[in-house]
């Protein structure tokens, strides 16, 4: 069922997902930072994000069951994202200009996504969002190059907003823990749907990884669920609550290095002129991995 695909899969780990971004025009791609501009090693124990000019290869995989006349339904989606993330300097007041540009989407083997998403998927070439990253590591006041196939693809993409990793605003450093109460609306064509999370993390220690000394960064979350819509033109409400445990490493020149996250999500959808309540359970697997 795309309600319960749309509903969980969005984040990388297992926070909310952001609203989708304005009807507006993108404002011109900023330029990739000049070798000059890449970011030097600091000489602080403190990480912060800065600018970089990297390539991602982000591979997601959804495992869905759900109960539905006696039966239960088994549903295996899987797609691999390739994304080039371009973060420039100087910040201004808000963050960093950035961008995220989606070179293209492709459905695994033998895993093939429903219709209105693999339709949308097929069309993500060079879809750019435009924005600002804020020290903390959101992605904010977004602005897609097209709206509509943006607004299509939130449930997968979420507007990058939580691509990286959230860290303390005034930098990353070793042995250092907090917890973080985020709350979200996902805007989708033909849904909205709101989560609560509570996000705990921890810099566990220094690591090397794809090559470059990182901090390794251990988070889990709790969270509830919430929303209503129209699935093949027939209106739906869910509710639930989910888990997710990531690992995300960043080095320490600021440069995030990708990681893994697990996120598990038991939900209830309603289909209310038919008066069915369908259990759904879902659970998704995501690694982000830096291209050469």
């Amino acid at each position: 069922m795309g309600v319960a695909f749309a509903a969980g899969c969005a984040s990388r780990s297992g926070g909310p997902v952001a609203a989708s971004a304005p009807v507006t025009p993108a404002a011109t791609a900023p330029s990739p930072p000049a070798p000059g501009d890449q970011p030097a090693a600091r000489r602080f124990d403190a990480v912060r994000y800065g600018p970089s000019a990297l390539r991602y290869l982000v591979h997601r995989r959804v495992h869905i069951e759900q109960a539905l006349g006696g039966q239960t339904q088994v549903q295996d989606l899987g797609v691999r994202v390739y994304v080039a993330a371009t973060i420039s300097g100087p910040a201004d007041s808000v963050g960093y200009p950035a961008t995220f540009t989606v070179d293209s989407m492709v459905a695994d083997s033998g895993a093939p996504l429903p219709p209105p998403i693999a339709d949308n998927v097929s069309r993500a070439r060079r879809l750019i969002f435009s924005g600002r990253l804020v020290a903390r590591g959101e992605f904010v006041k977004a602005m897609p190059s097209d709206s509509a196939l943006a607004q299509s693809l939130v449930q997968l993409l979420a507007n990058f907003r939580d691509f990286l990793p959230r860290i303390p605003s005034d930098g990353l450093k070793p042995g250092v823990a907090w917890t973080d109460t985020l709350e979200s609306t996902q805007k989708g064509s033909s849904s909205e749907i709101s989560r609560r999370a509570i996000l705990r993390s921890a810099a566990a220690a220094w690591e090397d990884h794809a090559g470059a000394r990182s901090l390794r960064l251990e988070a889990s979350s709790t969270y509830q669920v919430a929303g209503a819509g129209q699935n093949a033109g027939q209106p739906f409400d869910l509710s639930g609550s989910g888990s997710a445990t990531a690992v995300s490493f960043i080095a320490a020149d600021g440069r995030y290095l990708g990681g893994e996250s697990r996120d598990s999500t038991t939900l209830t959808v309603r289909l209310t002129v038919q008066g069915v309540a369908i259990p759904v359970t879902q659970v998704t697997h995501t690694t982000v991995a830096v291209l050469p």
